[in-house]
């Protein structure tokens, strides 16, 4: 008779082992797993960046003139204006346009825009959660959230406490009850030159304060033009830098531009680049590249 042969399995320390290399593998190739990741995420926030910047050129091109900020207080922002030339043309013609926010249907509020998304930061959809009430009681008092967004256009420097002041200097903040002109301005009125001037950037938006909104809150519905820092921000003196990552709380952090990306945040120049700038940039370049026409003509890096 032929006797079965003993099989040896692993030992106990031997499986130990083998878990503890594996465990050791996965720790040296997270980080380049999460690298990779990062690159990719900020190369698409990089083309969202430009497909935005096409369709304000087009939106030039076809109104002579930049899109405004917005229309007017609670009236539709530039994210609406340009929802034609970004391929939305049957979410745009659920916007009546004398209308205000308030007053639209609950898919032109909430129907979110993929390309208003930066990937490292979140993915759509996403509604505000608090405070998109309006202010005049007009047509009620209800909450009304809306569709987010990560991006935010220029509204210049620091001149008071609205942030699309016409007073900023920007080049999309021509839209504030202030002032009569809600129309916009020409590429020609860039006197600082495109490429020394951006148009949109990433918007600082804490976790913590993700879909609030309302005068004290910065994060709420990208089409609803009663609260500027829902659409645009600032940047420059006395305090106005770019965001120190998602949980930065620090000074008027409503009102700021800033991303998730490690580091930097990108921007849309006027000339249709797309440049990231160093979280350490100085506010005095953050300021000559936020205003059109103070003579500064800075390059960025």
């Amino acid at each position: 008779m032929v006797r079965p042969s003993n099989r040896r399995g692993f030992t106990l320390i031997e499986l130990l082992v083998v878990i503890a290399i594996i465990a050791i593998l996965i720790g040296l190739l997270l980080p380049a797993v999460q690298k990779v990741r990062e690159a990719a995420n900020r190369t698409k926030c990089q083309n969202n960046l430009k497909q935005i910047g096409l369709a304000i050129h087009n939106y030039h091109d076809a109104n002579k003139l930049m899109p405004p900020s917005r229309l007017g207080p609670q009236y539709a922002t530039w994210c609406v204006l340009i929802l034609p030339y970004l391929e939305q043309d049957g979410l745009y013609r659920q916007w009546d346009l004398t209308k205000t926010y308030y007053q639209q249907s609950v898919a032109a509020q909430q129907t979110a825009v993929s390309l208003y998304f930066c990937p490292t930061r979140r993915s759509p959809p996403m509604v505000s959660t608090q405070y998109e009430v309006s202010g005049t009681g007009i047509p009620d008092s209800q909450e009304h959230p809306g569709a987010l967004g990560d991006y935010a256009c220029d509204g210049g420097q620091f001149s008071g406490a609205i942030v699309d002041n016409p007073g900023c200097n920007g080049v999309m903040c021509m839209a504030d009850g202030q002032s009569a002109n809600n129309k916009g301005i020409s590429l020609t009125d860039i006197a600082d030159g495109t490429s020394n001037t951006f148009l949109v950037g990433e918007k600082h938006a804490p976790l913590s304060k993700w879909g609030q909104s309302g005068p004290s809150w910065g994060e709420g519905a990208v089409y609803n033009g009663e609260f500027p820092r829902n659409f645009a921000r600032i940047a420059g003196n006395p305090s106005f830098n770019l965001g120190q990552g998602p949980d930065d709380l620090v000074g008027p952090w409503h009102c700021k531009f800033g991303s998730y990306h490690p580091g930097i945040c990108q921007f849309l120049f006027a000339d249709g680049r797309v440049t990231a700038l160093a979280n350490s940039t100085d506010l005095p370049t953050l300021q000559a590249l936020a205003v059109r026409n103070d003579g500064q003509a800075v390059s960025a890096p």
